[in-house]
């Protein structure tokens, strides 16, 4: 088969491969989707970021190596040997890391802090490939009526859904979400499926906002030209609100708002709110500890996501509540475009995508 092979940051090529196998209790499936993430582009570039120390490992100790791609639609050919809950046919995705089931963590349910999981595209083939072979437990079969490109985006969507389930949002809850990038639109759909009352949206992108306005926002901040810690304590009687997602922080190269937002959130959040950082702040962080105790503010890193929150997820698309697929702006079409999505999507603004470009590979 063809895949992505790096050979040094920055430097992958497309060659071919022996063909995956069907070990026991793994399923190969044929990838008919995939997009590259955010974080997948920053790896592939050498750029800091989350598993780039294990990444930078693998290029050492096994380079040339097959690496990267998680958020995908992937069809069941084959299944090996114990394999008892998948099938050929199966439309699939991955939540992109593979608990090892014996750790302390896993034995006490926190499957996400497992000390020795399979992260798929790093310690094990990814899938910027044609073909991928995983443990059936690291596999989610989705509801028939889904299409690809809504398949593809579960992945990302599901690290939403864990974000709002770790803010512990009560029905009625005011919300406020820093960022109409893809995650901070999968944030607003989710804190509505999960009753918010309220939600507020701030960016600095019209184009976002308007998306923002379709997904029925109550109020639409541009940041660029109002003040957005002020707009939203107007809008809540200077209260501020229960919970604020920020979801615009990180490296400013990369177009995001270093830890502008990080630092409004914390002002528009009532005494005792939660702020759920669901953005990847880089760099060394000032807090001012006084005003965080004073305040009573909970700063909230989620969990993290798995195969309950990509099931859920699922389900609300596939009962059509909510909207991924409307979010893809841009794909191409053959394993072989891959670095021209990666492009599209490390130049989001440049390009006006919303979503990742995703690659068809059918």
């Amino acid at each position: 088969m063809k895949a992505w092979v790096f050979h040094a940051f920055g430097d992958m090529r497309l060659e071919e491969v022996p063909d995956p196998k069907a070990k026991s209790g793994y399923a190969v499936c044929k990838i008919r989707r995939v997009q590259p993430s955010i974080t997948d582009v920053q790896r592939a570039l050498g750029i800091g970021t989350i598993n780039s120390a294990l990444l930078k490992k693998q290029l050492e100790e096994h380079a040339p190596v097959q690496l990267l791609g998680h958020e995908m639609s992937a069809e069941v050919v084959e299944v090996g040997d114990g394999v008892s809950t998948l099938s050929p046919g199966d439309i699939v995705c991955t939540s992109g890391h593979i608990p090892c089931g014996v750790c302390d963590w896993c034995k006490e349910g926190k499957d996400p802090w497992c000390i020795d999981k399979l992260h798929v595209g790093i310690n094990t083939p990814g899938a910027f490939a044609e073909m991928i072979s995983l443990p059936e437990e690291g596999l989610v079969k989705v509801p028939e009526v889904l299409d690809d490109v809504s398949v593809a985006c579960l992945q990302p969507f599901s690290s939403a859904v864990a974000a709002v389930r770790d803010s512990k949002i009560s029905v009625g809850n005011s919300v406020a979400v820093t960022g109409q990038g893809v995650m901070g639109i999968y944030i607003l759909q989710a804190a509505r499926m999960c009753g918010a009352g309220s939600v507020f949206v701030t960016d600095v992108k019209e184009e976002a906002l308007s998306l923002s306005e379709k997904f029925a926002a109550d109020l639409v901040i541009n940041a660029r030209e109002k003040d957005a810690v002020s707009e939203v304590l107007k809008a809540t009687k200077g209260k501020g609100v229960d919970i604020v997602f920020e979801c615009a922080g990180g490296n400013p190269d990369q177009g995001l708002s270093g830890h502008e937002t990080k630092q409004q959130a914390f002002e528009m959040v009532r005494i005792g709110g939660r702020v759920v950082q669901v953005a990847g702040l880089v760099g060394s962080v000032n807090v001012d500890p006084v005003f965080m105790r004073t305040q009573g503010i909970n700063w909230i890193f989620p969990e993290g996501h798995g195969r309950d929150t990509i099931s859920l997820g699922a389900d609300w698309v596939a009962g059509g509540r909510v909207d991924l697929k409307s979010l893809v702006t841009h794909e191409v079409s053959g394993i072989d475009k891959l670095p021209e999505a990666m492009e599209i999507t490390h130049k989001k603004e440049e390009y006006k995508a919303t979503n990742p470009c995703q690659v068809a590979l059918e």
